[in-house]
């Protein structure tokens, strides 16, 4: 039985590749964070954009939006491709590798060497395969890769525009939801100016003729020592009267 003495190590890089498709996958989570993000950051900037603000600050941001927008979309494009549109390679399902092994041995069952004829092709078959589909999954990993590459790229561009345009937004003054209004004052009922006035004149106190009189005296103060009440001289004098 001739067997191909790199057998082994293709259907190691077969089973290499499988497993880079897997890390590849897992790889591309943090760049989709990414990307919702900074859209969440474009949209919220773009619903509250002052549009009636003039000025130097509104050209800047202006500017630094579409340029941050642009980054982001190559970005998504490149994210895509490394995502999605890729064709791997892999083996026959076992029912059709063991079909094929059985019409081997039936082929050659009828010659002296049969079952070394049939074995020998059924390697040659899986080397061929393992050859063929390890190197298409390796130029399919390799353009993933470099996808992912210029999308991580891309996207540290991106963030470090977005972060500029998010200062220029708040420091300008761009902001709509901060732009002070003016304070509306709505009159329910017409006020009755001459009302008013008839109402403060009834109301003023009239004018004093003489200055008011003296207070009348107080009652006298009892003074009581030890159960003996002291009457005030006055007091006295008026009942000796």
């Amino acid at each position: 039985m001739s067997k191909n003495p790199l057998f082994d190590l293709y259907e190691k890089l077969y089973f290499h590749e499988i497993e880079v498709r897997e890390k590849l996958g897992g790889r591309l989570q943090t760049p989709m964070a990414i990307i919702v993000s900074l859209i969440g950051v474009l949209t919220y900037l773009l619903q509250n954009f002052d549009s009636g603000h003039s000025g130097t600050a509104t050209v800047i941001f202006l500017f630094l939006f579409a340029l941050s927008s642009t980054t982001l979309v190559t970005a998504v494009y490149f994210f895509v491709r490394s995502w999605y549109g890729n064709t791997y390679a892999f083996l026959p399902s076992a029912e059709a590798t063991e079909e094929y092994r059985q019409l081997l041995q039936k082929t050659y069952e009828q010659y002296k060497d049969g079952d070394s004829l049939a074995e020998t092709y059924l390697n040659d078959y899986l080397c061929t395969k393992y050859i063929a589909c390890a190197t298409q999954n390796t130029q399919c990993n390799d353009l993933r890769s470099l996808n992912l590459h210029k999308t991580n790229g891309t996207l540290i561009v991106s963030t470090v525009l977005v972060a500029v345009t998010f200062l220029v937004f708040f420091m300008g003054d761009l902001d709509k939801t901060k732009t002070s209004k003016p304070t509306e004052v709505v009159i329910v009922k017409p006020v009755d100016v001459k009302g008013i006035i008839m109402t403060d004149k009834k109301q003023e106190p009239p004018k004093q003729v003489s200055p008011p009189p003296p207070p009348p005296p107080p009652p006298p103060t009892r003074l009581i020592k030890e159960g003996v009440e002291i009457v005030k001289p006055q007091q006295e004098k008026k009942d000796g009267k």
